[in-house]
């Protein structure tokens, strides 16, 4: 699923909604080890069902060397190269409805992505947030953000498939990490429908979604089950700057409880303005479509873009707050 930069976009907002947010070395005591980790994570791709489950109870992984021994490593990883050591990592399985085995943290090998920050009021976004019990994170110009972000997964551990997520940055009681809840999650596989609403309780469904990218030019089209319009961005990005990853919270619903979940990028995302881009709403009778119009994005033109190919993230196991 992608990756939102909530934390670094509601920096301030984070402040308002309940103190200032927590500095790296609240997640981890050097936040370098976490990429190496997660680098070892990726690397690791010939696992089996048989070799990673011997009992239920999650096996240790093999030690994997360091990061210094991938072939041609990009230079966003020789720069957290040193950091890496020897590691043992677990990977637990999950079994869906129909059989099918999932390893977790689902791992994201190749893929692209565009995320688009948009600006709504206060009580458009608090419409979709009914009965969730977060509440939406206030920006300075007192106006509430929602994301949109556009994938195309190339190669991961459930299979290529692509994927729109609409989400609105927010904070949960006791909690003053902001993330993003996450509002609609269509994708174009069962596979991936069924993962993420079982064990996360992400708002998925099935549907054509094609990703269009020429040079600087992109462009998502979404339709609903019945063909119908949802929704079309497209754009051109414009000059841009370098931005490391960074960990990315989401809010789900999942049995009447909130799900919080980390999303690991691990590769860095081009960060430009977002004037150049609009969304067009199609006429979609979809409830997903209804909850673009409740936003009042129709035409909207994004305030930020951000853009990664080749992306690489981890998905971790959720947790109840």
């Amino acid at each position: 699923m992608s990756i939102l930069r909530v934390a670094s976009i509601t920096e301030e907002a984070a402040g308002q909604a309940g103190g200032a947010p927590p500095s790296p070395s609240a997640v981890a005591a050097d936040p370098r080890d976490l990429v190496a980790r997660a680098l070892a994570i990726l690397s690791e791709e010939s696992v089996t069902v048989d070799e990673a489950r011997s009992s239920d109870v999650p096996r240790q992984r093999p030690d994997l060397g360091n990061a210094t021994q991938y072939p041609d490593p990009p230079p966003w990883q020789r720069v957290i190269s040193d950091a890496a050591q020897p590691l043992n990592l677990p990977l637990q399985w999950r079994t869906l409805s129909d059989g099918t085995e999932v390893p977790l943290p689902i791992r994201f090998f190749d893929a692209q992505c565009l995320l688009a920050t948009f600006m709504t009021s206060l009580e458009r976004a608090a419409e979709l947030l009914k009965g969730t019990g977060l509440q939406t994170v206030v920006q300075e110009d007192g106006n509430a953000i929602v994301l949109l972000g556009c994938f195309e997964y190339r190669k991961t551990d459930i299979g290529p498939y692509n994927e729109v997520c609409l989400g609105i940055s927010a904070v949960a009681p006791g909690d003053r990490i902001p993330a993003c809840y996450v509002i609609n999650l269509p994708v174009t596989t069962a596979t991936a429908n069924r993962a993420g609403r079982e064990i996360w309780g992400y708002n998925k469904f099935v549907t054509p979604i094609d990703v269009q990218r020429d040079g600087k030019k992109f462009s998502t089209t979404l339709d609903d089950p019945d063909n119908a319009l949802i929704l079309m961005l497209e754009g051109t990005r414009g000059a841009s700057v370098p931005i490391p990853p960074a960990d990315v919270p989401t809010f789900t619903l999942l049995e009447g409880k909130v799900i919080k979940t980390v999303v690991r990028p691990m590769t860095p995302f081009q960060l430009s303005g977002g004037e150049d881009f609009v969304l067009k709403l199609g006429r979609s009778e979809h409830p997903m479509a209804d909850n673009l119009r409740i936003l009042g994005l129709d035409g909207a033109r994004p305030a930020l873009v951000q853009y990664a190919d080749p992306l690489q993230s981890l998905l971790f196991p959720g947790g109840v707050l």
